[in-house]
Parts: structure tokens; sequence; C-alpha cells
């Protein structure tokens, strides 16, 4: 199913880089930044798992926040709007431990989220000139979730692996600030919050093993609701660009 997802969204920006020739600027970009997590149900999965066991292992970690890395291409009109199509993965991640001389235990739950979306900047001349501009993003998500567990006592080791697939959509309003660092290289900043709307976690290749909080009988979900805080550098390329010119006449032969 991903290499078909990655597939299709190779031949979309394909076809949209095609079509923006015509225009007056054309941003190619990649950066990151930072991203907050909310992960609200499956903290409460592990909480459920370590509560059945017979010792407490200790959390050291509780999906905290981490990197998000993007790559992004731009078509900015003369005035006022840009619009975009871009890439978006990250992930994070839980660990329960506990270790003595008997033995150890460790469930580790890590989650990974690849983003493709559609992106509009709404300014004065977004892109093309410094300044602030009002950002929305949306699209789609694709959601994995590995639980790897593993316990050993004395000479006898035991282990367990669980493989889950999520889709869902999402959209992100923010800011965004642009600055021409030269006249082909600039770099923008952004700030936003992402809201994701999220189908529950199902078991990987089985759509019908569909993954429950005990509790409440609520789906499991990745919930990757957050702040996102991240830089991104641009390469502009505008139609005047003569090898821009040639690459146009000769798709038009």
């Amino acid at each position: 199913m991903k290499l078909k997802t990655y597939r299709i969204l190779f031949f979309v920006l394909f076809f949209i880089s095609t079509l923006s020739l015509s225009a007056q600027n054309i941003l190619i970009g990649v950066g990151g930044g930072w991203a907050t997590f909310g992960m609200k149900s499956t903290k409460q999965l592990n909480q459920e798992v370590v509560d059945l066991l017979p010792f407490k292992p200790l959390a050291t970690d509780n999906f905290p926040a981490y990197f998000f890395y993007k790559a992004e291409v731009m078509y900015c009109f003369p005035k006022y709007i840009a619009l975009g199509i871009n890439l978006s993965t990250t992930s994070t991640g839980a660990r329960y431990t506990l270790a003595d001389y008997s033995g150890k235990y460790t469930m580790d739950n890590v989650q990974k989220g690849f983003f493709p979306g559609l992106k509009v900047l709404v300014g004065k001349a977004p892109g093309k000139d410094d300044g602030l501009n009002l950002s929305l993003e949306g699209g789609v998500s694709f959601s994995s979730m590995n639980i790897d567990t593993e316990f050993k006592l004395y000479d006898e080791s035991d282990s367990d692996n669980q493989d889950f697939d999520a889709f869902g959509f999402y959209f992100q309003p923010g800011i965004s600030y642009f600055k021409k660092i030269i006249p082909q290289l600039k770099v923008n900043v952004t700030l936003g919050y992402f809201l994701g709307f999220e189908n529950g976690y199902y078991l990987h290749g089985q759509k019908d093993q569909k993954i429950f909080l005990q509790d409440t009988n609520k789906r499991v979900k990745p919930q990757w609701d957050g702040i996102r805080a991240g830089i991104n550098l641009y390469w502009d390329f505008p139609y005047h660009s003569e090898w821009l010119k040639k690459l146009h006449r000769e798709k038009q032969q």
C-alpha cells in the first residue's frame, strides 16, 4: 500500500511541477523542525498493558517531542496567494522498562507518520516578497505503530512484535514568514498547529483486526495533534530562467 502511495505522490508532484512552468515563480524547498504530539489513546493503551503485569516497569520515554522533515513545491502567483504540495514525516515513541539481577522487561511503542498534503499561503505576494503570511495545510495521514516486547528471566526469554496501520486526514493552520537571503535563495519560518482526524489502528494487513482500549472500548488512534515549528530553505526558479524556457518549449513540441 505504501509503495503505491509513493508512486502516486511522485506523479502528482511531477504533474504539478510541469503545469507550473508557466508560473512567474516556482519555489522548491526542504526543511524541518520540531513537533509535539498528543498520543492520548496510545498512552492509555500502554498503561493498560503495564497494569496487567505483576511488576511495574517505568516509563523512560512517553511520546516526546521530536523532529519532522518536509519537502515542498510552491507555485507563487503575482499577488496575495501561493499554492503548494508537500510531503512531511515524523516519528515518536514510548518505552517501559524494568531490570534487576534476575531479568529484564522492555516494551517499545514506536509510531511513524507520513503526511502528503496541499498548502495555501495568503499575504502580500507570499513566496515572492519578504513578509508575514497566513498559511493553511491539509492532506492525508498514513500512520504505523510497532509494539515490541521483550522479557528475560534468568536463562529464559520471550518476545513479541506487532505492527499496526492507520489512515486519516489533517489540517494545519499557522503563520509563515519569508526572508530573501540572495535573489534565488529564501528562508521561511513557520509556526502552526496540527489537527488530526485519524481512524483507529488495525493489524497490519488485516483491516478487520482493530485495536480497542479495554476501559472505554474506543479505538486506539495515532493522534499527532500538536505544535509544529519549522524552518525551510527554498530555491526560487523564476520563469525567465533560460533552462525553464527551454524545458517548456520541449514539452510543447
